[in-house]
């Protein structure tokens, strides 16, 4: 809370900056109206996965047929142009403040929501070398606000990455489940605890998917998935 209410006092002591968009005067990451356009989350969709859904609708068909190994996931709104420059700036534009921003926003819709109160929350780990290269992880960057928000406890070493792979965009979408098979180990405390995994984009849902299974096999009562945007499918 104290981390909080400090970012919340700097933001307003801070000069006024620019719309991470739109560039016109904000003191937040993006301003409002920006905001209001492409985090609205307003649509509805897939209780499941996530994806937007005609109005009426709560779970998409896919996840009728096979549901995904987390029961719940919270997205703030669809990846594409021009919101996708933001995911880009957090992960190679060396902003970690925007996965803080992005947490802190994820965390206020999830309170509006009426979620329960998670007990652990988890980041998607990026691989050593990807660590290295950027020299933070953006979703651990969003998991530290997202709890700090909430209240609840982040760890980085409950969920770890035992495998190299290579990244997730780079295959076909038919690849991307078979690519991360093997990829996770859950070391850390996790028995009996109602996890939330925080990542900055799902696209087909494999990265997660595996994470929570993995978490499941560990013992944790029940997974549930927040992420900053959804890639709608293709067409």
């Amino acid at each position: 809370m104290l981390g909080s209410l400090l970012e919340h006092m700097g933001a307003a002591l801070r000069p006024t900056g620019l719309c991470e968009l739109c560039a016109l005067p904000s003191r937040q990451t993006l301003c409002e109206p920006c905001t209001g356009q492409y985090l609205s989350g307003a649509e509805p969709r897939c209780s499941h996965c996530g994806l937007a859904l005609p109005a009426g609708n709560f779970i998409c068909g896919a996840c009728l047929r096979s549901p995904p190994p987390y029961i719940q996931t919270l997205t703030l709104g669809d990846y594409g142009v021009p919101i996708d420059r933001l995911i880009q700036r957090l992960k190679f534009g060396d902003e970690p403040a925007i996965g803080r921003w992005l947490g802190q926003r994820l965390a206020a819709r999830w309170q509006a929501a009426g979620h329960p109160r998670p007990g652990l929350v988890l980041p998607i780990p990026l691989s050593s070398v990807r660590l290295q290269q950027r020299g933070y992880n953006q979703a651990w960057e969003m998991a530290r606000s997202f709890a700090r928000e909430l209240r609840v406890t982040a760890r980085s070493d409950v969920l770890v990455r035992v495998r190299e792979m290579p990244p997730q965009s780079s295959l076909p979408l038919a690849l991307r489940t078979k690519n991360v098979r093997g990829v996770f180990a859950a070391p850390g405390p996790c028995k009996a605890q109602d996890v939330v995994l925080i990542d900055d984009v799902m696209t087909t849902g494999s990265t997660l998917g595996e994470a929570a299974s993995v978490l499941l096999r560990a013992g944790a009562a029940a997974v549930r998935v927040a992420v900053a945007l959804r890639t709608p499918p293709s067409g």
